[in-house]
């Protein structure tokens, strides 16, 4: 997979990458824009996505991130991306157009230079392609192995003491003593198989990872579902109960006139009694009253005892019933139970719906 211009690049610098390190999560930065970075912000996290850097460190920010892996790969990548980048001028002939190069030496060809270049015994054997078709990539992946100490001699043997590629005068001279050397070939097919099986562990583990956010992703979207359905149903149990309250508060309204109706048609016949019996005594009291300035003795005298019968025969008490005489009872007391129950009721529906909700969410889990 041919890598983007964009991914050769530090997202510090945006320059293409010197020395990349491997941070924790995955993602590349220069050596240098990794120190600067952590020296310029406490607890600095990766600026791609913020995770730590690192966990703890108690030496200097270099060393911290020299304890970092380098991604040699990348780097390797990146020498050849700008190898691929310079004029196409054949390393020979100079101001001629080259368009060639070989695989292994990295030159630069025109068409008559390609020919001798396979001619050499020395590079008869080399690749030598087009130089539209090389990739970065391609280009990294052919570059010989040389040694560490002799730029121009293939490394052919490997010190883990090191951690150099040497070639077989360097063995014999500088690294006989070294414990542990191996065939270099050896060792790179054991690279590749441990990259490989690497390979499979990180393959099987984005797989699984992927399902469980699949797994994530379909339960918000379930959970975006159900809030809906909720909100429908509560839009129908509200109308239900505000319906319901309708009625109950249009009953306690009609209870209430009634009541009142019932106190206020007592009263009125109450008072249509006081006042019958208020016109009668008035008038009687006139009729004693002019008895007493105008009648003359005999008349008066005759009258006497029909008048007294008459007033004796008078309903003259004023005594009326204390209870409707009370303020009329309030239905306040039984209003606040109605309201109580109600409450009650609402605070049973939702718990009934928290309930529901965290056993859903358990169930899921």
């Amino acid at each position: 997979m041919m890598a983007e211009q964009h991914e050769r690049e530090c997202a510090v610098c945006t320059n293409d990458f010197t020395t990349p390190k491997i941070l924790p999560c995955g993602h590349l930065l220069c050596r240098q824009c990794v120190i600067s970075w952590i020296d310029s912000k406490a607890d600095a996290g990766c600026p791609l996505c913020r995770c730590p850097i690192v966990e703890q460190s108690d030496g200097s920010s270099s060393d911290t991130v020299d304890a970092l892996p380098t991604d040699f790969v990348m780097e390797a990548m990146v020498e050849s991306a700008r190898v691929l980048s310079k004029d196409h001028l054949c390393c020979v002939c100079e101001d001629v157009r080259a368009d060639f190069i070989c695989m292994q030496c990295q030159d630069m060809l025109c068409s008559a230079c390609r020919n001798d270049h396979k001619k050499l015994s020395v590079s008869s054997s080399h690749d030598v392609e087009s130089v539209s078709t090389v990739t970065p990539e391609r280009l990294a992946a052919s570059r010989p192995a040389l040694c560490a100490d002799h730029g121009d001699k293939l490394a052919d043997t490997f010190c883990f003491y090191h951690r150099l590629a040497v070639c077989k005068s360097c063995k014999s001279e500088k690294h006989r003593e070294c414990l542990n050397v191996s065939d270099l070939h050896d060792e790179i097919e054991t690279t590749q198989n441990s990259f490989t099986d690497l390979t499979k562990i990180l393959v099987e583990a984005e797989q699984k990872l992927e399902q469980a956010i699949g797994q994530v992703t379909s339960c918000l979207q379930q959970v975006d579902v159900n809030e809906q359905e909720d909100m429908a149903q509560m839009d129908k149990t509200c109308d239900r109960l505000h319906k319901l309250v309708e009625d109950v508060c249009s009953k306690l309204k009609q209870k209430t006139r009634t009541s009142h109706l019932q106190i206020r048609n007592s009263l009125r016949d109450v008072k249509t009694d006081l006042s019958n019996r208020l016109g009668k005594v008035t008038s009687h009291k006139h009729i004693v009253t002019r008895a007493v300035e105008v009648s003359p003795r005999p008349a008066l005298i005759h009258m006497t005892q029909a008048l007294t019968d008459r007033v004796n025969s008078l309903d003259l008490s004023a005594d009326v019933n204390v209870e409707l005489l009370m303020k009329p009872l309030s239905s306040e007391k039984h209003f606040e139970e109605v309201a109580g129950r109600l409450e009650r009721e609402l605070l049973m529906l939702e718990q009934q719906k928290t309930e529901s909700k965290v056993n859903y969410f358990q169930a899921r889990m």
